[in-house]
């Protein structure tokens, strides 16, 4: 017994010796931030700027609760994030369904919808601002063809929120078609085949087989998606910078200007945590839900 004991403590000593330097580096790089940005939180925002730390408590997070601007950046993100999840799911499931079947072409639109993903969000942002251009923009310039009055895209709240919509669905529907792709390679044909053959036409084969052997696919989706838009930051910065007026700020980009604009570390960094909270809820309650349907 001696003997298996020692082995034992042998095999574990080796086991936390091969994951304590990844272990460490995670402790430095995640952890350590992570503490020192919470005691910025909930510490006064004049005391840092002059290098000390005074503890406020929860003032700082009253504070950002309370205040107009994060309540209007928490509703834009809000809006942002279902309206896009919305509209990635119809565009994701349509082209989906239209692909999984080898037809002609597939392989090569396919290709295709995997080329957005390789691009930086900040490029795909760039691209987009040109495109929308006032002045040499190619989609003013083709609507112009098709006589239609162009908008000065980056001038109005609706219109701004359109491009940015736009450009994040050229991003992140690849996303989703593929991915739905990939589960959908995975589901039986017999099933499909037999509601068929009882008269089951197309919407009703989706609805009723296709879609609640995706739900898996789909959570895994819904819980990346939602985590990866509710931090948006990189196309709104590069689109409108939050404007115009503030229409199109979002908590990424209120946190930016609170911090590296207004120097107000305290608040900028009790806001962070708040988006960190809300992310981590949502994470959790879909995950929640994605163990509940395997079971």
């Amino acid at each position: 017994m001696r003997a298996v004991s020692a082995r034992e403590k042998r095999r574990r000593l080796a086991g936390y010796s091969l994951i304590a330097p990844a272990v460490l580096i995670l402790i430095i790089t995640f952890a350590v931030p992570l503490l020192y940005s919470f005691i910025i939180s909930i510490s006064d925002s004049n005391a840092i700027v002059a290098n000390k730390f005074e503890l406020v408590g929860l003032k700082n997070y009253i504070s950002v609760l309370q205040n107009s601007k994060f309540q209007s950046a928490l509703f834009h993100t809000c809006f942002f994030v279902i309206t896009t999840i919305i509209l990635e799911f119809i565009i994701g499931f349509i082209v989906a369904l239209l692909l999984y079947r080898e037809t002609a072409g597939s392989k090569f639109f396919k290709l295709i919808f995997a080329v957005p993903l390789m691009v930086a969000p900040v490029v795909s942002g760039l691209q987009w601002r040109w495109l929308f251009a006032d002045q040499y923009g190619i989609i003013n310039h083709l609507l112009s063809k098709i006589g239609i009055e162009a908008p000065l895209w980056f001038t109005t709240a609706q219109t701004s929120w359109v491009t940015i919509i736009v450009a994040n669905l050229w991003l992140a529907a690849p996303f989703v078609i593929l991915v739905l792709l990939a589960g959908l390679g995975g589901l039986s044909e017999e099933m499909n085949e037999a509601a068929e053959i009882d008269g089951a036409n197309k919407w009703q084969v989706f609805r009723s087989i296709i879609l609640p052997q995706l739900k898996p696919t789909i959570l895994i989706i819904l819980v990346i998606r939602l985590t990866d838009a509710f931090r948006i930051y990189d196309l709104i910065y590069i689109l409108t910078g939050g404007g115009p007026g503030g229409k199109t700020e979002v908590l990424s980009t209120y946190i930016y200007k609170r911090i590296f604009t207004d120097w107000d570390f305290g608040r900028g960094s009790a806001a962070s945590f708040i988006v960190m909270v809300i992310i981590c809820l949502l994470s959790l309650l879909c995950s929640k839900l994605m163990s509940e349907k395997e079971e």
